[in-house]
This record gives structure tokens, C-alpha cells and sequence, in this order.
């Protein structure tokens, strides 16, 4: 079970550098990442924007992201990171699926890559 308390401070103290870190792990995988106030990192691959002359894919295009949150699990409060997929309504909070222990940048890294991943590029589409 996961906490939907806020971040204690320690926890929050924490998460910080730890997000720093990951966000470093992603920019190695050709990712681009950033740290979000809420204890959250948003990646997002480039290779999924749609090209610059590609006016109607640029208006309907959310291009490829994902957000993970860090929060305390269960019983023991270690802090986690988690992904955040969206709910079910529009106006719904984000549901949260464990991902791993904050502590493994390296193994979220990955696994937010390969979620994030661009098999091919148009050119390369027989």
C-alpha cells in the first residue's frame, strides 16, 4: 500500500537528490527530464515530437512523457518511485503502480526508457 500523505520533510530531503539523479540516468538514455515540485521527475522523448513542418501533429500530438512520483510505501515508509499513469476521468488523481525503491536510479532509468521508447523513425518505415 502506498502513502497518499505529503512528503515528510525528511522524506522530501530525500527524494531531491535522487530525482537529480535519475534525471541525469534519463539525459544518458537520450531522454529529457525534469525535476517537478510535487516529488515527481517528467521525462519525455524527443525522438516522439512530431517534425517541426508537421503543424497538425504539433496541435495533436502529446508527444511521448511519463511522470514518476517518489513517495513512502508501505509499511515502512522507503521511499519508492512510482509510476503516474492517468485516471480513468479527465478530472480524475493519476493512479500509482510501484516502479522500484528510490535508491534504484539506474533501474528506473531503464525501465522509464523503454516505456518512452521510439522502435523507429518514419524513415526507416518500409
Amino acid at each position: 500500500m502506498m502513502s497518499d500523505q505529503p512528503l515528510s520533510v525528511v522524506e522530501a530531503a530525500a527524494w531531491a537528490p535522487a530525482a537529480r539523479a535519475l534525471v541525469v540516468e534519463l539525459a544518458a538514455r537520450g531522454l529529457v527530464a525534469r525535476v517537478l515540485g510535487h516529488g515527481a521527475v517528467r521525462a519525455r522523448n524527443p525522438a516522439g515530437e512530431p517534425a517541426p513542418d508537421d503543424l497538425v501533429g504539433a496541435a495533436l500530438s502529446p508527444g511521448l512523457n511519463q511522470e514518476v512520483w517518489c513517495r513512502p510505501d508501505w509499511p515502512d515508509r522507503e521511499l519508492w518511485w512510482f509510476w503516474a499513469w492517468s485516471g480513468p476521468n479527465r478530472d480524475d488523481p493519476p493512479e500509482l503502480e510501484h516502479l522500484c525503491p528510490v535508491s534504484e536510479t539506474g533501474l528506473a532509468a531503464d525501465a522509464i526508457a523503454r516505456v518512452l521508447a521510439v522502435p523507429f523513425t518514419n524513415a526507416e518505415v518500409p
